[in-house]
């Protein structure tokens, strides 16, 4: 049985998935999103170009879209939140949002330059199957850990007990009962591609960014520092400009110092299912402030050009793998 969920979301929280066990407590996860999708592959329809800029705080980019047939085609064009695991989550804050729904992001949209207020579709799922009819019967929010826990406690006994019959919950009581459904959300649009014309379309977000504290364990436990290496890329010149700063703490304070960690994702794997490949890729990382430490993987190369900012330019670009970003600051 868990223990009572208490307060979740707090201005300061932002965290990592995978945790040394004895700063567990004191993080927050990162849930990964990412950019627009089309719901299923389109053959006319190319991603000319994407320029990305991701940091801890804000996420923006800039599509151009070519409908490269002789016809025009209108289709429905998505952008999917993370999804929420209402129980996983139920005692673990999760990263900076804005605790709202369905839009926990503040997402935004322009095409062609004009803002767009796009359909948001919100549900709950259990099993592999759809229980939001379920759950609203009961008078449930559909997502608890965002913005829903309050409402969620003061469900009515009838309620309470709709959701227990169809095993939607676990535990008794006012304030030990836990939501078993996972919450997904989409915000959607219907997107006109006139004949052998380029869309522009941006979007902009809060991302979902996770924070924890960076030791000295990080980099000398064999576990944790082949979690670092294999998600974040994390190398040997990374490893010891992380341990110097680490250093410089405990000569200060006489104590072993711990680092700000700040884990961003973002989700580019769905760029597939447009036409081809991406013309012409360009990605900006931002680690926001000159004495941070950024590691990530990367199969391009990843240039310094400015104090805080990272770049880098693809031709016809296929992605391999998701975006993760780890940046450790001085606190």
């Amino acid at each position: 049985m868990k223990t009572a969920f208490r307060a979740l979301l707090c201005a300061s929280a932002l965290a990592a998935l995978a945790l040394p066990a004895a700063l567990a407590d004191d993080s927050s996860a990162m849930l990964g999103a990412g950019g627009v999708v089309v719901l299923t592959k389109n053959p006319d329809i190319r991603m000319a170009s994407e320029d990305l800029y991701l940091s801890p705080r804000q996420v923006k980019v800039r599509y151009a879209f070519t409908n490269d047939s002789d016809h025009d085609v209108d289709i429905i064009v998505a952008f999917p939140l993370p999804d929420v695991n209402n129980y996983e989550l139920a005692e673990s804050p999760i990263g900076t949002t804005t605790d709202k729904t369905p839009d926990f992001v503040g997402f935004k949209l322009t095409v062609d330059g004009k803002p767009i207020a796009p359909a948001a579709e919100e549900r709950a799922m259990f099993g592999g199957k759809d229980v939001t009819a379920t759950v609203k019967a009961a008078g449930a929010p559909l997502n608890v850990v965002i913005g829903g826990y309050e409402k969620f406690q003061k469900l009515s006994a009838a309620g309470r007990a709709l959701l227990k019959k169809a095993g939607l919950i676990e535990g008794e009581g006012t304030d030990q009962i836990y939501a078993k459904w996972t919450t997904t959300t989409k915000f959607w649009w219907k997107q006109h591609f006139p004949a052998g014309k380029t869309v522009s379309i941006e979007h902009s977000y809060q991302p979902v960014t996770g924070q924890t504290f960076f030791s000295s364990y990080a980099l000398g436990e064999k576990e944790q520092r082949s979690y670092y290496e294999k998600e974040f890329c994390l190398d040997a010149p990374t490893a010891k400009a992380a341990a110097a700063r680490l250093a410089a703490l405990k000569t200060q304070t006489g104590n072993d110092g711990l680092l700000n960690q700040y884990s961003t994702g973002f989700v580019i794997l769905t760029a597939k299912n447009w036409k081809g490949p991406i013309g012409r890729f360009h990605l900006t990382v931002d680690k926001l402030k000159p004495d941070s430490i950024l590691s990530m993987c990367w199969d391009g190369d990843l240039k310094k050009t400015s104090a805080t900012r990272f770049e880098s330019t693809l031709a016809d670009f296929v992605p391999k793998r998701d975006i993760e970003v780890l940046v450790l600051e001085m606190p």
